[in-house]
């Protein structure tokens, strides 16, 4: 919760401070809040997914040691390295974007 916190206010101050940002303009702080808010919860939620990615490779591990063919495990691997990889990729453009 202490990290949400900094990184909204150190978003907040970047926002009032930048100069591209009139006085004037439609932006209010609290919609930056909400927005940086939003994001921090979607990266949350990509991480949280990447989690459960990484214990389901650990699980195909299990399912070739049970008698599933090879093959079969490999497949299953590259598909989920694959998605993995999107995650990433994903977690990594939001955190940017924030």
């Amino acid at each position: 919760m202490l990290k949400k916190n900094v990184i909204l206010g150190l978003l907040l101050l970047a926002t009032v401070a930048s100069p591209s940002i009139e006085k004037n303009s439609l932006i209010s702080p609290q919609y930056v809040i909400a927005i940086a808010e939003d994001g921090i919860d979607k990266v949350q939620l990509i991480m949280k997914k990447l989690r459960a990615s990484m214990a389901s490779m650990k699980d195909l591990d299990e399912l070739e040691k049970a008698g599933m063919s090879k093959k079969n495990v490999d497949r299953m691997r590259r598909a989920m390295t694959h998605k993995t990889d999107q995650m990433i990729n994903e977690a990594v453009d939001l955190i940017h974007a924030l």
